[in-house]
């Protein structure tokens, strides 16, 4: 990974995700009131194993009610991204505006990053059909 001086679009991206990660918590209300009327997982009511994103409401739902141990405990990773959605949202802009650089993905195959990933994912799922979410 290598490190480069943003441009007026790395700005504008990062004002953008600024106001995405304040209008979901500003839409705190709404999100919890509609998780009621949202459907249950099909493959997990045709199954009854997890999928590998079974919980991700219910993990996001105690995050917006600062449950912060139950919502881990429902799907870690889905918890887990969304809080960092959440910070880096709140500091990327005043990041760049101090003068931060941005991280830029070496040139070529990553495939470390792609074993990483399907090892988070497979290590999240694991604990979703353990745990029984």
């Amino acid at each position: 990974m290598t490190w480069r001086s943003p441009t007026a679009d790395d700005r504008r991206i990062a004002w953008l995700w600024a106001l995405c990660a304040v209008l979901s918590v500003a839409l705190r209300p709404i999100w919890l009131a509609a998780v009621p009327l949202l459907p249950a997982c099909p493959w997990h009511r045709l199954t009854g194993v997890a999928c590998p994103g079974c919980g991700t409401t219910r993990a996001i739902s105690r995050l917006l009610r600062l449950d912060l141990a139950g919502g881990l405990a429902m799907n870690p990773l889905a918890f887990a991204a969304a809080v960092v959605f959440l910070v880096v949202g709140a500091i990327a802009p005043a990041w760049l505006a101090m003068g931060g650089r941005v991280p830029e993905p070496a040139p070529g195959p990553q495939w470390r990053w792609g074993i990483a990933g399907a090892a988070g994912v497979g290590l999240n799922w694991a604990w979703l059909i353990a745990t029984g979410v």
